[in-house]
């Protein structure tokens, strides 16, 4: 019984110094977590200067053309065309709505375009009722930087399944049914943007045709329009008056009531007898040249570059006169140039420039520049090439 009282002051002792202890690791906080900056704030400076929206696709900018850019409008001028279907001939502008058999045209302000909506972009509709229709434009004289534009596509939601093509009758009243350009379109497709670059045509009269054909068997719903169509002209693009000496006016005549209805001179530039570095024997190509009218009744000239007519063919519009015409060529070394004229012969070596009469509203054919003066020595004599006139 001593012994176990013995004990009790001893272990009392040790719960006291280990409570003792529990109350001073306690009374220890756990150190805090270091705290994290705020995050950065951005202020925007302060502009004058709107920001700039982002900018919308137009479908139809390509037939808004700028002020002074449209040569020609097919809108504008309906009624100067002749309309046509496959046989027959219209002899009312424009079609009539109560009575579409032998075929339908009109001009619209605006209208409703598939897969779009409406628009007031002009437009043309046109319907082959009996398979195909035609417009038939007025004589137009294709300068370089010349394009056909315009949109193509259905009216609203006719069903229309066409051929849109752009076709010419030529200075000889040669139809050219291949075409410039030609697509075929059915609805859903969507409207199609159309630019026919026409500078094979530079310096020729065309009759233009638009011409719509039926490729479904099913005419009657073929409505189809040609949105804003319009010859474009690059305003970078040498001007009309580069192709003469003078302006076209000041060639006009005295206005004494002479018929003064422009004319036409075609023809080719014989190139087997041309220097030889003007022709390629791999290839078989020539080099272009530049055919030069000199009108003998005023002193004027024009020019056309063979290369924008299909070389070595040539085709130009002239005022009705008198006229020499001479092909230059690019000479080598110290020679800045070399001719050949138009004598009346083929072969010809030498002899003198044979006078070609153009009369009003005529084609002069068949003119064969074939003497150069190159390889018969220079003996011949020939006008000098005119400053202003390149050389190709």
């Amino acid at each position: 019984m001593k012994s176990y009282l013995k004990f009790i002051p001893v272990a009392v002792l040790a719960l006291l110094l280990a409570g003792c202890n529990l109350l001073t690791m306690s009374a220890t906080p756990p150190p805090l977590p270091t705290p994290k900056p705020p995050p950065a704030t951005f202020t925007p400076r302060p502009t004058s200067a709107p920001i700039p929206a982002t900018p919308t696709y137009d479908p139809f900018s390509l037939v808004k053309p700028l002020p002074g850019t449209v040569a020609y409008d097919f809108i504008a001028h309906m009624c100067d065309a002749q309309w046509a279907n496959s046989g027959t001939k219209f002899s009312f502008c424009p079609g009539d709505l109560t009575d579409i058999q032998p075929g339908y045209f009109d001009r619209l302000s605006g209208t409703f375009v598939e897969g779009i909506g409406w628009t007031d972009v002009p437009a043309l509709i046109t319907l082959p009722s009996t398979g195909a229709i035609f417009g038939i434009y007025p004589e137009y004289v294709v300068m370089p930087g010349d394009h056909f534009r315009a949109i193509l596509a259905c009216q609203g939601d006719s069903e229309c399944g066409v051929e849109f093509a752009l076709e010419y009758y030529d200075a000889n009243g040669k139809y050219h049914g291949d075409g410039l350009a030609s697509t075929r379109h059915k609805f859903g497709g969507g409207p199609i943007p159309l630019d026919v670059d026409l500078s094979a045509l530079a310096g020729q009269t065309v009759k233009l045709v638009l011409a719509l054909r039926d490729i479904q068997d099913n005419p009657s719903s073929d409505y189809a329009l040609w949105i804003g169509p319009h010859i474009w002209r690059d305003p970078n693009a040498p001007p009309a008056s580069a192709f003469s000496s003078t302006p076209p006016s000041a060639s006009a005549g005295s206005g004494n009531g002479e018929d003064k209805t422009p004319g036409v001179i075609s023809g080719k530039v014989e190139m087997a007898s041309a220097p030889p570095y003007l022709n390629d024997p791999v290839s078989g190509n020539s080099s272009t040249v530049v055919v030069v009218f000199f009108n003998l009744d005023d002193s004027t000239w024009w020019y056309i570059d063979t290369g924008l007519t299909g070389h070595p063919y040539y085709q130009m519009t002239v005022p009705p006169g008198h006229y020499h015409v001479v092909a230059y060529a690019h000479g080598v070394g110290d020679v800045k140039y070399v001719t050949a004229g138009y004598t009346g012969n083929n072969p010809s070596c030498g002899e003198a420039l044979k006078t070609v009469v153009v009369k009003p509203n005529e084609t002069v054919s068949n003119i064969m520049i074939a003497d150069w003066n190159w390889s018969c020595g220079g003996k011949a004599s020939r006008p000098a090439k005119p400053a202003e006139v390149p050389v190709p």
